[in-house]
């Protein structure tokens, strides 16, 4: 392996002993080796990043992918090159349709074709057969072909039996069931947040209940199971109540936000932006300020890409008939900058560290012997997110032509920096 050294580079990450301070950091053969200022050796590569910010590198726990069987919409190169501008080193990614991720062979083929690829892509399988919410997917067999966890994605699974037991079948396994909220009967023929921005738009509103009350059943059958418990896409005031309450009555419970969620609310739906349709809804400016809260005090652990790429023939027609979701996972960063006011441990937790506790990855640091999984970003450097610096294939875009703060710089993967080219080119 090649070796590497980032210099003059602001470590943040409270388990390293370099915490808040400027260092080099010298890899080798995929080990941090060393690391103080102005380190007197040299490597195959040096980058000096003097202004920049080092964290662990950043995992993604949901992103779709159309391959295999709708590559038009993204396929895994793409997915890659986008993450990987995104400050991304490991993607938890729902694969394809056409087969459905809920077979091994079909888990042991993803994991075959994303080899070498920029980032490390960690493969999702359903936890239902075809994620039909009522029969077991070969759950096993999946995680021996490299499944890194599962989840039936757009699809909540709301039997209380299938529920319970894949609380029990995923404890066992000691492999992650990532549980959307989410009860469509209380939702029927929703498209927005239901308050008084969808009345006054005459469309049907999605109640912030359709997701607290699946969210309360989720959480009493894993304090009832004594089960650690995994929850995705949460979006409401009600549900961080109702997370941060069962932590505080021990119940093992880890809970991601769509980084979307805590920029947008219902009210920049008023335009019909296609983009802006996404599952879960954006709500209200309360809500969103309870989300940023509860990264704040823990009671969210993780934010997420939600990352939902779609063609224009999915997305541009009535707001009504069009696709859900949003391509997001290149702009996570400057979402969270624009959206809030975050410090940059929190930055570094709520994408590194809480990801990881969410799939039950292995803990990293920024320290000497550990290995090199770094994400590189400079928290003001502004950007215009021009199509040219787009590398999802995805067009749904909320953010596409805007003026942006926080750039992705680079990563390092098993030890190798890797630029981002969207900072090249906008360099």
């Amino acid at each position: 392996m090649s070796s590497n050294i980032l210099r003059n580079i602001q470590i943040v990450d409270p388990k390293s002993e370099f915490h808040g301070k400027q260092t080099d950091i010298f890899i080798q053969d995929g080990v941090i080796v060393s690391m103080q200022p102005g380190l007197q050796t040299s490597a195959d590569t040096e980058v000096n990043l003097s202004g920049a910010v080092a964290t662990t590198g950043w995992v993604d726990v949901l992103a779709h992918c159309g391959e295999p069987g709708e590559e038009w919409k993204e396929d895994f190169k793409s997915l890659s090159a986008a993450a990987h501008a995104g400050g991304f080193t490991h993607v938890a990614v729902l694969a394809g349709g056409h087969p459905k991720p809920d077979h091994a062979a079909t888990i042991a083929a993803i994991s075959a074709a994303t080899a070498g690829l920029p980032i490390h892509v960690l493969p999702l399988g359903h936890a239902t057969a075809g994620a039909n919410g009522s029969d077991l997917a070969e759950l096993f067999d999946m995680q021996k072909s490299g499944a890194i966890a599962f989840t039936d994605g757009d699809d909540p699974i709301t039997d209380t039996g299938v529920i319970a037991r894949l609380m029990e079948y995923g404890s066992g396994l000691r492999a992650p069931i990532l549980y959307f909220p989410y009860d469509k009967k209380l939702a029927s023929g929703g498209r927005m947040h239901e308050g008084v921005i969808s009345t006054s738009l005459g469309l049907k509103g999605i109640p912030a209940i359709s997701e607290s009350a699946a969210l309360e059943q989720i959480l009493q059958i894993a304090g009832w199971l004594k089960v650690p418990v995994s929850i995705i896409r949460v979006s409401s005031t009600e549900s961080v109540e109702i997370i941060r309450r069962a932590k505080s009555m021990g119940v093992e419970v880890r809970a991601a936000v769509p980084v979307y969620n805590l920029l947008f609310t219902d009210e920049d739906l008023t335009t019909f932006d296609e983009n802006h349709k996404v599952l879960p809804p954006y709500r209200t400016e309360k809500d969103k300020l309870t989300l940023w809260q509860g990264i704040s005090d823990g009671a969210i652990d993780a934010v997420m890409s939600n990352h939902h790429p779609e063609d224009i023939e999915s997305k541009a027609v009535e707001f009504e008939y069009a696709a859900w979701g949003a391509s997001s996972i290149q702009t996570v960063l400057s979402a969270m900058l624009s959206g809030g006011k975050p410090d940059l441990t929190t930055i570094a937790s709520s994408l590194s560290e809480g990801p990881r506790k969410l799939l039950g990855l292995p803990k990293v640091s920024l320290n000497p012997g550990q290995p090199a999984d770094i994400t590189v970003f400079s928290p003001t450097a502004e950007w215009v997110f021009e199509p040219q610096l787009n590398f999802s294939k995805g067009v749904n875009h909320p953010l596409q032509g805007k003026t942006l703060k926080g750039m992705v710089l680079g990563t390092v993967k098993s030890g190798t920096w890797l630029a981002n080219p969207a900072a090249k080119k906008h360099a």
